[in-house]
């Protein structure tokens, strides 16, 4: 028997305008050749639906969804991982452990400013003079935020170099 999309939604207790969302969604099928609804095969689908609802399944997932969903996930993690061997992210707390380190270092070069140039600008007259020393020194501390290295960041040694000479002096010793 083929019904009408009102008639459908009669028949199922809801809505003309439910029955034309889940159409959208890909659960009803209308009928070419008879303009309207398959009422028994639509009943049955809708039951089907409500049933998987309750139960947590989506009512239309393949095989193949699962897979593209499976292979974008894989994808965002090996763009993830790619983008952090090459120095573009850091993982969060490696950050926070660098910035706490390089803040730390700046307040203890900036309280030891004053004892240091006390001994320097002591019995100095000429302002000029301890205004450029006191900017000197300030911009030697100042110069300490700057400094940005990767592989401080990820808590690996500096320099990468020195340990690939003592690799090698230790080959040609053996």
């Amino acid at each position: 028997m083929v019904v009408n999309q009102k008639e459908l939604a009669q028949c199922l207790g809801i809505s003309s305008r439910r029955v034309r969302q889940l159409r959208e969604e890909g659960l009803f099928h209308l009928s070419k050749v008879e303009k309207g609804y398959n009422l028994e095969k639509s009943i049955q689908e809708y039951i089907e639906y409500k049933v998987n609802a309750e139960t947590g399944r989506r009512a239309s997932i393949s095989k193949e969804e699962v897979q593209a969903e499976h292979e974008e996930v894989k994808m965002k993690i090996s763009l993830l991982k790619l983008r952090k061997l090459r120095r573009e992210l850091h993982e969060a707390a490696d950050v926070e452990n660098f910035l706490t380190e390089m803040l730390l270092r700046f307040r203890n070069r900036l309280l030891a400013v004053p004892s240091k140039l006390a001994m320097e600008v002591a019995g100095e007259s000429d302002m000029n003079l301890i205004i450029q020393e006191i900017r000197k020194e300030m911009l030697g501390v100042l110069e300490e935020l700057s400094e940005y290295d990767p592989d401080e960041i990820d808590g690996q040694q500096k320099n990468f170099e020195e340990d690939e000479l003592e690799e090698d002096e230790e080959e040609t010793d053996e």
